[in-house]
C-alpha cells in the first residue's frame, strides 16, 4: 500500500516528516484525546521503532498555544498507561525546548508501569522503547497553528450535539424542562398585540370574557374626526409572571403546578392554558 492509498485509523490533523522520524498527530476527539504517534525509520530498512500517546486535548492546546505566540516555557509532561490483564503500560509524553539547532523537542516513551493509589500510572524502570523529534521554531509554530485551527473547527461543528447531549431535555425520565418567560395577563388587563399562533392558542380561553379589549379595538377602527391629526397610540401596559407565580396567584400548590406539567408531558404552552381555564373557571364562579 502507497502512502497515496494509505489511511490512517483517526484522520490525520497534521504530519512531519524528517530524514529519520515521522510525527504523526490525529483526531480522535471523540473519545476527548489526540493522538500522537512518533515513529524511528531507516531509508531502506523502513520502521525501526514507534511509539503513541493519547493526549489530553485541553492541556496540549495551552503548550500549544505558548508556542505559537512564542511565550516562555520549558516543559510539558504527560503520563498516561493502560492495565491488559496483569500487565501495566506506562506512556509518556514530554514536549521541552532544548538547547539545540531545532529546539523543540517532542518524545513518546512506552514501558512497564505501575498503578498508583489513585489509579494512576506510573513509569516502572527504564522505558523500553523511546522515539523523539526535533522541531525548528517554524515547524513547531507550523503544528501548533494546525492542531489548534483543527479544534477550534471541531468544537464549532459539534457545538449544537454536545450541548444537547449534555443537557436535559422535557420529557426526559428525571428532567426538569427549562421554563420559558412568559406573558399571563390578569383578568381585566388588556393584552397587547401577539403574534397569529398565540393569538390563536388564547382565544378560547379569553372569547367568554367581557373586557376593555373590545373598546380598544373600536376606538382603533373608528376613523380620526376630520381636520385633527391623531397621534401614535398608547400601547397598554403588560405584566409579565412566571408560570410558577401565576399557579400560586391561583392558589395552586407546587406540587398540584408540578403535576400539571407532568400531565402534559413537559409541554409549557400546554400548561399554560390549564392555568388560564383555571383561571376562567374561578370568573365564572
Amino acid at each position: 500500500m502507497n502512502e497515496s492509498t494509505y489511511k490512517p485509523r483517526n484522520f490525520r490533523v497534521v504530519r512531519h516528516v524528517t530524514k529519520s522520524r515521522i510525527l504523526d498527530i490525529q483526531d480522535a476527539l471523540d473519545i476527548g484525546k489526540l493522538r500522537i504517534e512518533l515513529v524511528e525509520y531507516a531509508e531502506g530498512e523502513g520502521a525501526t521503532q514507534s511509539a503513541e500517546h493519547y493526549a489530553e486535548p485541553d492541556a496540549l492546546a495551552l503548550v500549544f498555544y505558548d508556542i505559537l505566540q512564542g511565550r516562555p516555557w520549558e516543559k510539558y509532561v504527560e503520563f498516561k498507561g493502560t492495565v491488559q490483564g496483569e500487565t501495566v503500560i506506562s506512556r509518556v509524553l514530554v514536549v521541552e525546548r532544548v538547547e539545540a539547532r531545532n529546539p523543540v523537542k517532542i518524545t513518546i516513551s512506552r514501558g512497564p508501569g505501575k498503578v498508583t493509589g489513585q489509579g494512576a500510572i506510573q513509569p516502572l524502570g527504564k522505558p523500553e522503547v523511546s522515539v523523539s523529534v526535533l522541531l525548528s521554531e517554524f515547524d513547531a509554530r507550523r503544528i501548533a497553528l494546525t492542531v489548534l485551527r483543527h479544534m477550534i473547527a471541531h468544537e464549532a461543528a459539534t457545538y449544537h450535539a454536545r450541548v444537547a447531549a449534555g443537557t436535559r431535555r422535557p420529557g426526559e425520565t428525571g428532567a426538569t424542562a427549562r421554563e420559558p418567560e412568559a406573558e399571563f395577563f390578569p383578568a381585566g388587563q388588556p393584552a397587547t398585540e401577539a403574534p397569529a399562533a398565540e393569538a390563536q392558542a388564547r382565544t378560547p380561553a379569553s372569547q367568554d370574557v367581557p373586557g376593555p379589549e373590545q373598546s380598544d379595538v373600536a376606538s382603533a377602527a373608528a376613523p380620526a374626526p376630520a381636520g385633527t391629526q391623531a397621534g401614535p397610540r398608547r400601547r397598554p401596559g403588560r405584566s409579565v409572571e412566571s408560570y410558577w407565580m401565576a399557579a400560586e396567584r391561583l392558589g395552586l400548590q407546587r406540587a398540584e403546578a408540578e403535576r400539571i406539567l407532568q400531565d402534559v408531558h413537559g409541554d409549557w404552552a400546554e400548561a399554560w392554558k390549564v392555568l388560564r381555564s383555571l383561571e376562567q373557571a374561578s370568573l365564572t364562579r
